[in-house]
This record gives structure tokens, sequence and C-alpha cells, in this order.
């Protein structure tokens, strides 16, 4: 996967790689807890929000994943991609996240077709699978909209700041994504 990282155009967006200039987008995004309470992280810090940008970074650079900048109008909004491949069976994980201040605009929604898109039919994904808090009905609501169905719920799955967590199992499968 190494090597020309792909940009995807769609619409009003542009998803591309993320750069160091970006930092200050992403750490105002991961900083905020309105965006962060609903994720198993907390706010992050500035220089947390240095460190997870130079993870995301290392997915592509390691064959690990792929992680774009979700830009609008020349300004990062966001981010989206995939991680915990498991290139074996064809699956991968889908994470993404929105500045607060973009919420409620169908933005997440138009930039994560053209990534799953992607992670079908270039990646040749047969599953993806998303992995959300129990109490984010947000997000939730975005998945159900795109074709995800809800799996199940994993107990005490994830740690947060506040100890162990539930998670609820949303995956998409190739097939049903071509019938849409």
């Amino acid at each position: 996967m190494s090597g020309f990282f792909p940009v995807l155009k769609i619409e009003d967006f542009i998803l591309r790689e993320l750069m160091d200039d970006d930092i200050d987008a992403i750490s105002r995004i991961w900083g905020s807890p309105n965006v962060t309470e609903k994720m198993s992280s907390g706010p992050l810090s500035h220089d947390e929000s240095v460190q997870m940008l130079y993870v995301l970074r290392s997915l592509w650079e390691n064959d690990a994943g792929i992680r774009w900048g979700v830009e609008r109008e020349g300004c990062l909004i966001g981010t989206c991609g995939f991680h915990n491949l498991n290139k074996g069976v064809r699956r991968g994980e889908l994470g993404y996240e929105l500045g607060y201040e973009f919420w409620g605009r169908g933005y997440m929604r138009r930039a994560l077709r053209p990534v799953l898109d992607y992670g079908f039919n270039i990646m040749r994904f047969e599953r993806i699978e998303a992995f959300l808090n129990v109490d984010n009905d947000r997000s939730a609501g975005l998945l159900k909209k795109i074709g995800f169905k809800l799996e199940g719920t994993l107990r005490d799955y994830a740690l947060s700041p506040k100890g162990l967590i539930d998670q609820n199992c949303f995956s998409l499968l190739k097939r049903e994504w071509k019938e849409q």
C-alpha cells in the first residue's frame, strides 16, 4: 500500500494525505470535548494530537491502513479511513471524526462513500467494521444511513478515562454495498 497516497475528490471535498501543517486543525478537533465525549480516548492535548497524527500517517507508510484528511474549502474538517486490517479475511475497521462545528450537515456521510468504495474495490475488503461506544447515537445513525448493520454489543470492550466501556459492533459487507 505504501507509495503514492491516493487522493479522493468528491463534490466539494478533497480526501487527502494528512500533513504536518494539519496539526492545528487536528488538535482543535481531537481536543474538543464535544468531539471526543463519545470516543474512548477523551480530549487529546496538543502533544497527544501530534502523536496521533504520526500514528495515523504511519498506517499508510507501514501498509497497516489509511487515514485521509477531509478537506472542504481549503480547511481540514475531519479525518476518516481504515485501520486494524485483517488481510487474510479481507477485513478492515472504519474510523472517523469531524470537527464539532461541522456536525449535522451530512459532510461525513458524503465523505465516507468514496472511502467505502476504496475499501471494497481497491483494498478488496469483503467486510468493513466500525466500533462505537454504546451511547454514540449520532455516529450509529450515520452508519445505519450508509448501510451498516448493528451486530451486537461487546461488553467491557474498550478502555476509556472512565474505565472499561461497552461498544457496539457495526458491519457492512461488500455484497450489501454493491446492492445500494
